[in-house]
């Protein structure tokens, strides 16, 4: 067994964190070499030295702790999270924008319909004539019978 593996093992038997199985694959390591064995005993060694508190925190206190590190975990991505499809919606609302507002050379389906009315004038506007010629020069100069309606 190599010696990175082994001291992951020993490691874990002291925890007992080993299944039933490794313990086993352990146990026939120790008994065929020496040096497992020293290294068992220096790692033993090791663990007694280090000193435990006798004094437990309480499990409201361990709960309380964790509950704030899942709190800090959990803030950083809420901004992205709302960030990200707030940029991808602004972006869509400028491309409809812009379709929308694209006026290059569009040739309309619709006919400019004119109706007039047989010599009745109803309002009496002076300026009728003269503004309903102006309007037809406009529409001519202009190409697209519909540029007049949004002057």
């Amino acid at each position: 067994m190599k010696k990175r593996k082994l001291e992951k093992w020993l490691l874990l038997e002291q925890s007992g964190e080993l299944s039933t199985r490794q313990l086993r694959q352990l146990g026939r390591e120790l008994a065929a070499s020496e040096d497992t064995r020293i290294l068992r005993q220096e790692l033993g060694r090791l663990k007694g030295s280090i000193l435990l508190p006798e004094i437990e925190p309480s499990p409201w206190t361990v709960t309380k702790i964790a509950t704030r590190l899942h709190e800090e975990r959990r803030s950083a991505p809420t901004v992205t999270r709302v960030l990200k499809p707030a940029l991808a919606l602004a972006a869509c609302l400028m491309v409809v924008a812009g379709i929308l507002n694209f006026h290059g050379k569009q040739v309309s389906s619709a006919p400019v319909a004119v109706a007039t009315v047989a010599r009745v004038d109803v309002w009496n506007d002076p300026l009728e004539e003269d503004l309903g010629r102006l309007e037809r020069q406009i529409a001519a100069i202009s190409g697209d019978s519909l540029d007049i309606m949004e002057m």
